[in-house]
């Protein structure tokens, strides 16, 4: 027999099949086109981000102007009132204004709180405060009027004490707002 008769195949004759280690031949090879899954994709992501974007603008509190003839936006300004809050080292001087109330209304809510060791006393302006609220219900702002040399903590603490207050109603407490509107401005002497 001469040359490359029948025998085993030869290094060069591999044979157009390849198997794994097992012997088996490999499964055949597939093209997969994925541009509709991506496109699919996309358009469910497109969808699920403008819906979260929905949601957050639901949360926001939003209110709607109407039109009515019975009822104003502007609030009544005889249930409201402005505190001046003079700080000094020694005491918080509180006086109230307001341009439908008398002036032996807004006397009742003049008070001068002490300090206690150099440091307003905090809980007593907030329950005058308080107090005030509760005669005054839509007044919300107060300017504080500080002398020179007030410690900057002494004001934020102030600030604080203004925002709101906890009060206990039977089991449960909640916190009502107060004065949370603020302008600092300086005492004119």
């Amino acid at each position: 027999m001469s040359g490359g008769g029948g025998g085993a195949p030869g290094p060069e004759d591999t044979g157009s099949q390849s198997t794994n280690v097992f012997g088996e031949a490999p499964p055949a090879q597939v093209d997969l086109n994925l541009t509709a899954l991506m496109d699919i994709l996309s358009n469910l992501l497109f969808f699920l981000l403008a819906s979260f974007g929905a949601t957050i603008v639901m949360a926001i509190n939003t209110t709607v102007p109407t039109q009515s003839e019975s009822k104003t936006d502007v609030a009544d300004t005889a249930q409201s009132v402005t505190l001046n809050v003079n700080v000094s080292k020694k005491q918080v001087d509180i006086n109230a204004s307001g341009t439908q109330q008398s002036e032996a209304e807004l006397a009742a809510f003049r008070k001068i709180i002490p300090n206690v060791d150099g440091v307003p006393n905090f809980p007593a302006i907030t329950d005058h405060l308080y107090d005030v609220k509760q005669k005054y219900p839509r007044s919300d702002t107060m300017i504080l009027m500080p002398e020179p040399g007030v410690r900057y903590d002494t004001m934020i603490r102030l600030m604080d004490a203004a925002r709101e207050k906890s009060v206990r109603v039977g089991l449960t407490s909640s916190m009502v707002p107060l004065f949370p509107s603020v302008v600092i401005s300086t005492m004119v002497k």
